[in-house]
Order: structure tokens, then sequence, then C-alpha cells
């Protein structure tokens, strides 16, 4: 069977895309984060023969950082309800159906968060990968773990720093560990925090702000790669070296 897939074909339809995504990010979050431009993304590739591929490969981290900005959102807007009622700390979580059912809304924030979050960041690899060294690509996405194939495949990639490689490794080490190895293939360590009556500033769950705070500057740096240039006729990034 042959289903349909969507796919931008053109830049109007680049520009709906990201006015429409913005318009439903705002409506779930109050507001729309803009490091990215996909516009600008989309103009940058046109000379480059694997444009579309690159240009695919941002809209798709682009959407996934944008929903991952929701569950942020989520979990810290029903958090501020509960505390407003009263009924965020003290007692049990088994106390009434309002403690419980705000609990479980921000375990499952959370869960989606830790989950999308750990898959940003391959894909966020994975573009720059594609982006530096793109023969290694098919490579990359084939291997069983991608922290340790882009640590290979960037030795190679002079443009990418030892500090830089070694501190993402690092730090995906330490989530993996923390957070997304028990939710993906454990029986879980999120549970243990999300239904315990502590503040949210005693709570392990805290330290997601500090690791979104991480992606939030990474996404914020991409997205400076594709800043117009008004001194420039074309970006840098049309060049593959």
């Amino acid at each position: 069977m042959q289903f349909e897939t969507f796919s931008l074909k053109d830049r109007k339809e680049v520009e709906s895309f990201e006015k429409l995504l913005s318009q439903y990010v705002t409506q779930r979050a109050q507001f729309a984060l803009s490091h990215i431009s996909l516009t600008n993304v989309y103009d940058a590739f046109q000379e480059r023969e694997d444009g579309g591929r690159l240009f695919t490969a941002i809209l798709d981290i682009q959407i996934n950082f944008m929903l991952l900005h929701c569950d942020s959102h989520s979990v810290g807007a029903t958090w501020n309800k509960l505390f407003s009622k009263g009924k965020l700390e003290g007692g049990s979580v088994l106390d009434s159906p309002d403690k419980f059912f705000g609990k479980m809304d921000i375990h499952r924030f959370n869960t989606s968060y830790i989950l999308r979050y750990r898959a940003l960041w391959d894909k966020l690899m994975g573009f720059l990968v594609l982006l530096l060294a793109p023969t290694e690509y098919e490579r990359f996405c084939k291997s069983k773990s991608k922290k340790n194939c882009f640590r290979k495949i960037a030795q190679g990639a002079t443009h990418l720093s030892d500090e830089f490689v070694s501190s993402l490794e690092n730090m995906l080490l330490k989530f993996d560990n923390e957070f997304r190895t028990p939710e993906a293939h454990g029986t879980g360590v999120l549970r243990k925090y999300s239904f315990t009556m502590q503040s949210m500033h005693q709570n392990p769950q805290i330290e997601l702000v500090g690791y979104w705070n991480l992606v939030n500057d990474f996404i914020s740096k991409i997205g400076g790669m594709f800043k117009q240039n008004k001194n420039s006729k074309k970006s840098s990034l049309t060049n593959k070296d």
C-alpha cells in the first residue's frame, strides 16, 4: 500500500508552515520560540546539491524543539496550577483526585519531554554530520549508539572542537543514565519523583530545567548560522568547505 507523504514544495509553503507552527505553539505554550527561521534555512540551502535533505533535517529539528517547548511549558503550568490551589505540597498524592490528576499530568508531560529531548539531540548530531561530513551520514543513521558514532565521525570533522564533542558526549551520557535509559528500557525512575509532594526545587525533576537550557542555547546557535547577512549575497552554508 502506498501512503501519501507530506513535504513543503516551495518557499511560500515554508512561510505558511512556519507561521502556522508559531501560532500553534503560542496557543499551547503562550509564546513561540524564534531561534530558527525556516525561511532563512530554506534560502541558505538553495545552492547546495544536498540542500533539500539539509532543510528537511532542520524542519524535523524545529518541529520537535517546538513540541519540547510545549512539553516543558505544560509541566510548569500544571505545577503552578496545583501550587495556586494549595495542592502541591504536603499530604499524599492519594488524598484527592485534584492532587493525583495534577501529578499524573506532570508525569505524562515529563515522560514525553525526556524521550523527545534525547531524540532531539540525535537529530542535532545527525544534522551536523549531514552538514559537515555528509558521506558519513548513512553510517551515523545505522549506528546503534549515535553519540559514540558522532564522536568518531567528529574526529575527522575539523569544524568541531574536541572540547565540544567531549562536553556533548558527557552530557548525553549523564542524561541517559539519570533519565532516558530507565524510562525507555527499564521500569522507570521518573515515577519515583512525580508522585511525591515535595516542592519543585526539592524534586530531582528540576534537573530537566538545566537540560532544557543546554538544548535551548544550542538551538539558538544553530539558528544564528542562518541569520541573513545583508552584506553578503549568499550564506556561507552554501559551501561545503
